[in-house]
């Protein structure tokens, strides 16, 4: 299971590469890269507290005690201005527990159909049993999916997504990765394979596993067991969600330029307008920042349009090629994470929890799940923030596959 260290590593690479950019683009883009670096600090603050598990953590900042009723003031107006998750899809909203009765962590991790959340079940120490559950929103009853085999080390997998037919996790110690697989329908897990490198995007098919390295290149084997080998096509590729991938540079600001379909080995070429920074692309809807707002459009350059009240949250294509999760413009680092979704069908947005810190599971595309007892605000000065504390009662789970089309 991924930790509090290596997310907090992962964002001081983003602090990083913001810095770089920083250099060589001159006093606009120091001013820009300066709001991103304060935001990436006070996200490493906030997930200090957190452990968090399933993938990357996509982190809105928190409020600093001496913004706190700005704050208050700002998000009394975006309630005013766009309706809450919990009015708009009530039917999408669940309460899930943060802990078992024992003590254990509980994380959300995908969705696996309008109705049922999976849920990964921490270890009560390391090196022993995890297990996956399945949490049924209608009749909030859970059931367990299957008992997930201890890794040394470890409390639990580094990854899980769901496919077709099977649920597959993995994990990585010592430079080696080893995947499983269970069916959706429940039992005993199977180990698939085991290959050296590490994971950055894992995959499901009807009959294989796939994926993608940190460094790229695609990756394939059976479900049955067998040698991996790379998937034809997916050189100097990075998979996004199957069938599809791109070519992603490690700077955050760079724009995708292609997307990449593994299935038919079509590509298409990303029409990326001139001054756009970190614009991201699924296989029809794509999202980017144009002078400080949040960009839109088709792959193809139609259905652009920016949108000056709102911003990016995170670069990353938009979840279920549809929605994306951004934060309005008039909130300033530093004066609360005000998350709103946008649909890029309706051109709706909607709000989603207060000022609290969200968390979005990679490479699920289908849940949000927030802490909604996290206490407000942390404490910073200068270079430095106090962590956030958090409720750790239960999480606050929006499935995407529920949502009113």
């Amino acid at each position: 299971m991924r930790g509090e260290q290596d997310l907090i590593r992962t964002l001081r690479t983003a602090a990083d590469q913001v810095e770089q950019v920083d250099l060589a683009r001159g006093v606009a883009a120091r001013r820009h890269a300066r709001r991103i670096r304060q935001r990436v600090r006070m996200a490493l603050a906030a997930v200090a507290a957190v452990a968090v598990a399933g993938g990357t953590t996509a982190a809105l900042s928190v409020a600093s005690s001496g913004s706190e009723r700005r704050a208050d003031e700002q998000w009394t107006q975006i309630e005013e201005q766009w309706p809450q998750v919990e009015k708009r899809w009530p039917q999408a909203v669940a309460k899930v527990p943060a802990r078992t009765a024992g003590g254990a962590r509980i994380l959300p991790v995908t969705a696996l159909s309008p109705a049922e959340v999976l849920l990964l079940v921490a270890a009560p120490a390391k090196g022993q049993p995890s297990r996956l559950d399945v949490y049924d929103m209608t009749r909030r009853t859970t059931r367990t999916l299957a008992q997930v085999p201890a890794v040394e080390g470890k409390d639990g997998p580094d990854g899980v997504t769901a496919g077709p037919g099977h649920v597959a996790w993995y994990a990585t110690t010592g430079g080696t990765t080893t995947f499983w697989a269970v069916p959706r329908t429940g039992g005993t897990a199977t180990r698939v394979a085991t290959t050296s490198g590490d994971v950055a995007v894992l995959g499901v098919t009807d009959d294989s596993l796939v994926w993608s390295p940190w460094k790229g290149d695609v990756h394939r084997v059976p479900l049955t067991g067998g040698t991996p080998s790379r998937l034809p096509g997916g050189d100097e590729l990075r998979l996004t969600s199957w069938p599809w991938a791109a070519r992603l540079d490690r700077n955050v600001y760079a724009n995708q330029d292609q997307v990449v379909n593994l299935e038919t080995g079509r590509s298409f070429d990303v029409r990326v307008p001139k001054g756009t920074r970190s614009l991201r692309c699924g296989p029809r809807w794509c999202a980017g920042e144009l002078n400080g707002r949040l960009l839109v459009q088709r792959v193809d350059g139609t259905g652009r349009r920016t949108l000056p009240e709102l911003r990016m949250s995170w670069p990353r294509p938009p979840y279920a090629d549809r929605y994306v999760l951004a934060a309005p413009s008039s909130s300033q680092a530093g004066e609360g994470a005000l998350a709103v979704l946008h649909d890029l069908e309706t051109g709706t947005t909607t709000g989603l929890g207060t000022r609290r810190l969200l968390i979005s599971n990679s490479p699920s595309e289908t849940i949000f799940n927030w802490d909604a007892d996290v206490q407000p605000p942390a404490t910073c000065a200068e270079k430095t923030c106090a962590p956030t504390p958090l409720g750790r009662k239960e999480w606050t789970v929006l499935n995407l596959l529920a949502l009113t089309r």
